[in-house]
């Protein structure tokens, strides 16, 4: 669950052109080679792109006109935001995806004319389907059509398949496991630990 509001100052952009960007950016942000179409398909269905041109827009430096600037604010939950490599991910990518629609695609690393900006909403503070949601709902939510049909993928030598995402996992970084009749499976993230625990009654000992 993802809601990403970029404003824009360029004055010359037309709608067109911002639906492209909004599109591009909603692709980026919802492709993972190592998850399922059905995981990546729901994610996609639960994130929103927002573009917006403020009738105002005052900053130092360059005018707008000639250097247009971006603010970008992704509003995600707290144990996404809080997650370090989320932000070593996202933010290239979004300067990467925006940097790519103009004309000199390098200007937005030279220039501080593309501010990301990360919010973390705190558990309970986001909903769907008329109700709040918690990380483990919205997990659940995402991941639901993959757990129902997907049938057990074939890992690559020296990974394993998240059994609640079906994401790929590196086992020479892997450190969220849990042991269930013998097997030992292994996630992705915490949240996902959780939901497995979760349906077969087991303790995740801390």
């Amino acid at each position: 669950m993802m809601t990403v509001e970029l404003f824009i100052s360029d004055e010359t952009m037309s709608a067109e052109q911002q639906r492209e960007l909004a599109e591009r950016l909603l692709r980026e942000l919802t492709t993972e080679p190592g998850a399922p179409d059905a995981v990546m398909d729901k994610v996609r269905e639960l994130t929103h792109v927002l573009v917006r041109r403020p009738e105002v827009w005052a900053t130092g430096g360059p005018s707008t006109v000639a250097a247009p600037r971006y603010l970008v604010r992704v509003t995600v939950p707290s144990a996404w935001s809080n997650n370090i490599e989320f932000g070593d991910h996202i933010i290239p990518l979004i300067t990467r995806t925006i940097a790519a629609t103009e004309s000199d695609s390098e200007r937005l690393t030279r220039e501080p004319h593309c501010v990301v900006q990360i919010i973390g909403l705190r558990e309970n503070c986001a909903g769907t389907l008329g109700r709040k949601t918690t990380i483990t709902e919205i997990t659940k939510l995402m991941t639901q059509d993959y757990r129902d049909s997907a049938t057990a993928a074939e890992a690559p030598e020296g990974h394993a398949i998240d059994p609640v995402c079906g994401m790929t996992v590196d086992l020479a970084t892997a450190d969220i496991t849990l042991s269930h009749n013998g097997i030992d499976y292994t996630f992705c993230a915490p949240v996902c630990r959780k939901i497995f625990a979760e349906e077969h009654s087991l303790d995740i000992v801390h």
